[in-house]
């Protein structure tokens, strides 16, 4: 058999896979009561992966999506009511200094059940957990040489992530690494809820829940209050987490009665039409925000500006021999670090440059002063005078562009790509393409 009739019964045999699974989860759903009155159904696209489409209905602004249950969702309450998993949790082992955010519970409560299927097959959530994927292409999953060819923001947000997954993880491994599987007799902490494990579920519950306000829920218990820090404002959505996201439409959720009920606000056209897919909004969120909590970034994103950093406009300094050779007192950029200014500081391409951006340029490049009394009547005075930096925010977008540039190149020379590494070096192009459009919207008069 040729490499290409192998690839082709390998999509066939994940197809076949994906509608049995799909099957599975309908009529789970239909136990709890969900109708699909919308006549909703899962088709792949060569643009989004699998999505949601209807065979049957076209919809109009204000028409509703999906109604499900609230006993569909994975939530607060959910935890609270099983028995089972709670005992896993002893009270008296929360520290008030050592807490977890509910997205990292959640995160143990799949990788409860995940294992129950893999040890047991009774798991009650078996036919959901069949339609997870099994990986994610977010940066955080890119390999350490990928990691390597990566701009500085991305990074740092990379290692913000890690640093707070293992938090997470450590506080949680010592709360269970005494307990083992009455099933199977393994350690939880040591050999079922592995680091690897908890990555993939707090990726999971990361890119697929929804926001549910607690109040909307059935009294439920407290055993988990002591252990969580921040609101429990989350859940998982069997099916419904099918949506893929479109910066062109907007949507509600709302709790009417005992369904989650999501419905559309806008359209960017008069109405969808039957198998095309449709999409919700996870927000007005910019390619960024998109890349390293999802994995994906849109072409062309409404919402999408580029952030730049005070350490952006050294670094420019030092590469463009017109500004090197210029002195720059640190007093002014200890003012500017003080007082929050490098805060807030992008292009878009509609808006042009940020107000904060400008007055950072200006104090950098257009003032001799240096006394913070003088900054500051400089920088909180009127704003008509930031707009002589136009040279100097060329420089800065052009050196961004090459940096980037030189970032595609990197990766380039890496012999095979990760998934995370491919969707990030699109990312890197995309931001090319948005600051060389800015350059031509705003050019230097």
């Amino acid at each position: 058999m040729g490499r290409t009739q192998r690839l082709r019964l390998q999509r066939a045999q994940k197809s076949a896979e994906d509608s049995s699974s799909l099957q599975n989860l309908y009529v789970h759903l239909h136990s709890l009561g969900w109708q699909n009155h919308t006549h909703l159904s899962a088709q792949n696209y060569a643009q989004t992966g699998r999505g949601l489409c209807s065979k049957q209905d076209t919809f109009y602004p204000e028409d509703e999506l999906i109604r499900l249950p609230v006993d569909c969702l994975i939530s607060i309450a959910t935890l609270e009511s099983d028995m089972e998993f709670k005992s896993l949790f002893n009270k008296d082992l929360f520290d008030k200094d050592a807490r977890i955010s509910f997205q990292a519970l959640v995160a143990c409560y799949l990788m409860y059940h995940k294992h129950l299927q893999d040890c047991s097959k009774s798991s009650g959530y078996a036919a959901y957990l069949d339609t997870l994927p099994r990986s994610y292409s977010a940066p955080y999953f890119c390999s350490i040489p990928e990691l390597q060819c990566l701009p500085e923001s991305l990074l740092e947000r990379t290692v913000a992530q890690n640093r707070q997954i293992r938090g997470y993880y450590e506080i949680i491994k010592g709360l269970v690494s005494f307990l083992s599987c009455d099933c199977c007799g393994k350690s939880y902490g040591l050999e079922i809820w592995t680091l690897a494990e908890f990555k993939w579920a707090y990726f999971t519950v990361n890119t697929r829940s929804v926001h549910l306000s607690s109040r909307f829920l059935k009294k439920q218990s407290s055993h988990f209050q002591a252990l969580i820090s921040g609101d429990t404002n989350l859940a998982l959505a069997p099916f419904l987490d099918l949506f893929n996201h479109s910066d062109s439409v907007q949507t509600t959720a709302e709790i009417h009665g005992q369904d989650y009920v999501l419905s559309l606000k806008s359209l960017p056209f008069s109405k969808t039409k039957i198998y095309d897919q449709l999409f919700i909004s996870y927000g007005a969120l910019p390619n960024f925000k998109l890349l390293t909590e999802y994995g994906f970034w849109l072409k062309e994103n409404k919402h999408d500006y580029f952030d730049l950093s005070l350490l952006d406009i050294e670094h420019m300094v030092k590469h463009n021999k017109e500004l090197s050779t210029q002195t720059y007192h640190r007093n002014i950029f200890k003012f500017i670090r003080e007082h929050n200014l490098n805060d807030q500081m992008f292009v878009h391409i509609d808006d042009g440059c940020s107000h904060n951006l400008r007055v950072v340029l200006h104090l950098i490049f257009k003032q001799q002063a240096y006394f913070p009394n003088i900054l500051n009547q400089i920088a909180f005075g009127d704003a008509e005078q930031f707009e002589d930096v136009q040279p100097e925010l060329s420089y800065l977008v052009a050196y961004k562009i090459k940096e980037y540039q030189i970032f595609v190149g990197e990766l380039d020379k890496l012999p095979k790509p990760s998934e995370s590494g491919s969707v990030a070096r699109s990312y890197l192009e995309e931001c090319i393409r948005y600051l060389a459009n800015f350059q031509i919207t705003h050019p230097v008069e």
